[in-house]
């Protein structure tokens, strides 16, 4: 019996995932703070996804994605890719934990999806968030440089990507390319401004 125990504890993590219609409670706490009438996208087109992802602690936790469900299948296997690599993300809660301010989840590093939210400093255009086919990942580690000013303000120190850092992403790393690889676009590809944390389709 003791030996199968320490079976049990030594034996490898397995990736666990799952996608469904975002559940009612969720949709209600959604139209409270990142859902709003008039998004481009209505509730019932997202999907609620629950997945396992290696923590900056080492340990395997369960995270929250909201997606769009045309890319819910997708955004599972990238992060059983994630996964299996052992790369790690910090948090991965709904952007209404944080009452759907982009500006808070990025400072606690939150790894997130769905927002209905402008492009930043453009107000009449929507982000892709808004249409649940953009992510997120380790933002405080991976932030956005744009015109001189770094988001989250915290993450100056990340911004040169030569320091070494828990769940940071870098040009031809296999974390970026467990997205790239699938037709996801990487923020930190872009010219005019960089944004390392940012993954959409």
């Amino acid at each position: 019996m003791l030996a199968l125990a320490a079976e049990a504890r030594s034996a490898t993590p397995k990736f666990h995932g799952t996608s469904q219609a975002v559940p009612q409670a969720i949709a209600e706490r959604m139209q409270r703070y990142s859902w709003r009438k008039g998004c481009p996208v209505p509730i019932a087109d997202l999907a609620y996804l629950r997945l396992s992802h290696y923590g900056y602690d080492g340990a395997v936790h369960e995270g929250e994605l909201v997606v769009h469900k045309d890319l819910a299948t997708e955004a599972l296997a990238v992060f059983k890719t994630l996964f299996a690599q052992r790369f790690p993300i910090e948090k991965m809660r709904l952007i209404d934990a944080y009452q759907g301010d982009d500006d808070r989840s990025m400072a606690d590093n939150n790894t997130s999806g769905f927002n209905c939210r402008p492009v930043a400093g453009k107000p009449d255009v929507y982000s892709k968030h808004s249409y649940g086919r953009a992510i997120d990942v380790n933002p405080l580690t991976n932030p956005m440089l744009v015109s001189g000013k770094v988001f989250p303000p915290a993450g100056a120190r990340h911004a040169s990507r030569r320091r070494s850092a828990p769940g940071i992403l870098r040009e031809r790393d296999r974390a970026v390319s467990a997205f790239t690889r699938r037709g996801w676009t990487w923020g930190g590809d872009w010219v005019s401004m960089k944004d390392y944390q940012h993954f959409e389709k």
